[in-house]
């Protein structure tokens, strides 16, 4: 459980023009790495613990946009960052444990240990008809798919050893067979030999993100997740959360971070900020305002910081998930003005202090599950006339 005088965990939302509902601009941005490149940076430049790329699987149903592939994106923009940890959706309906886990290990290695995936399930009819289905799946088959796909990524990831990679040129081995393990999984869904062709990513466990937006087909789990991200409008409510979330987690031997979902709108006064508001509530044309699944909080800087401040302290959360109300002004604002103010009341970072995303959120980087277990790969080598 959090301790008050830690500092608080930021992240944020990069999809789209922002997400009020009332949010717009032009189509063609959102296939420009340079649009992403300016919130990634803008983000690091806020010392925030990471930002989130959604990837769905089918086009809004207003047909107003199209996107990128969300992996290919922060792959590319990776190296141009340093610090900031790069989250990105990948459903686990229709897909394949084997494949998604090695992509998401991947991008671990690519930006050296700040990847995080939040596993979503496919929860339309016209995701699901892209992936040649009527409809989607119920929920319940869509939650335990889910569990199950996550449960298999980790034991792919643990196939390889920390220390398995040993480029022992006078035995002739690259690796030690003792280290690397076929998982023989056999599920309700999924049967696995293993191991995963990538090695251990560098955080171990690549960081795993579970967002509650309505969705009972989503496994809202600390079983799961290593950080939950949710929604509530009281904070007694959310620290009843909080407050189960953590000692489901303890009782698994686990550790969980919670994180309320806020969208912020600021302005220089509070009659500025509802003005604004009431701009974007208009342009949203009929769609609800209250879509997204979030707490919205009009205001200045100061009275936003004030009722996060209280939720912190008073152990309703580990931190925020910021929605942005559009993008990408909305994210420099709250750059700009929010986070100088956390800063000045000691709840955020100055400068980072880590370099992975574990270690920003100060999730202990978990050994592999198989350490002193029997290796099918040293029995191979045993039976071809190699020997460890």
């Amino acid at each position: 459980m959090s301790n008050p005088s830690e500092q608080l965990i930021l992240s944020a939302a990069i999809g789209g023009f922002g997400a009020h509902p009332g949010a717009n601009g032009a189509a063609q941005r959102l296939t420009e790495v340079d649009y992403y490149r300016r919130l990634i940076t803008a983000a690091e430049r806020g010392r925030l613990d990471f930002v989130l790329l959604n990837d769905a699987r089918a086009t809004p149903d207003d047909r107003r946009f199209g996107r990128l592939d969300a992996l290919a994106v922060l792959s590319r923009l990776a190296p141009e960052t340093h610090y900031i940890g790069l989250a990105l959706s990948k459903p686990t309906t229709y897909s394949e444990p084997f494949h998604v886990s090695r992509e998401v290990a991947t991008l671990d290695f690519v930006s050296a240990g700040r990847a995080a995936w939040n596993p979503t399930t496919i929860a339309s009819d016209a995701e699901a008809r892209n992936f040649g289905q009527d409809a989607v799946l119920p929920d319940e088959q869509r939650r335990a798919i889910g569990e199950e796909f996550v449960a298999i990524s980790r034991k792919l990831w643990d196939s390889w050893e920390d220390d398995a990679v040993i480029a022992d040129r006078e035995r002739g081995l690259y690796i030690d067979p003792h280290k690397l393990h076929h998982i023989n999984h056999a599920g309700e869904f999924f049967r696995i030999r293993g191991p995963q062709i990538t090695y251990r990513p560098p955080q171990g466990h690549v960081v795993v993100i579970q967002i509650d937006q309505g969705d009972p087909g989503e496994p809202l789990s600390s079983a799961v997740a290593d950080v939950l991200v949710l929604h509530h409008t009281t904070r007694d409510a959310a620290r009843q959360a909080y407050l189960l979330h953590n000692e489901a987690a303890a009782k698994a031997g686990r550790v969980v971070r919670v994180l309320q979902s806020i969208l912020p709108i600021l302005g220089d006064s509070e009659d500025q900020a509802r003005a604004y508001a009431a701009v974007l509530d208009a342009n949203a044309q009929g769609r609800n305002i209250q879509a997204p699944h979030a707490r919205r909080l009009v205001g200045t800087a100061a009275q936003v910081a004030d009722q996060l401040e209280e939720w912190f302290t008073l152990r309703a959360a580990d931190g925020f998930h910021l929605l942005p109300a559009l993008l990408p002004d909305g994210l420099e604002q709250l750059v700009g003005t929010l986070v100088p103010e956390l800063q000045r009341r000691g709840l955020l970072r100055r400068e980072y202090s880590g370099r992975t995303l574990r270690e920003h959120l100060r999730l202990p980087r978990p050994l592999s599950q198989y350490i002193g277990a029997p290796s099918e790969a040293h029995t191979a080598y045993e039976q071809t006339g190699v020997h460890a």
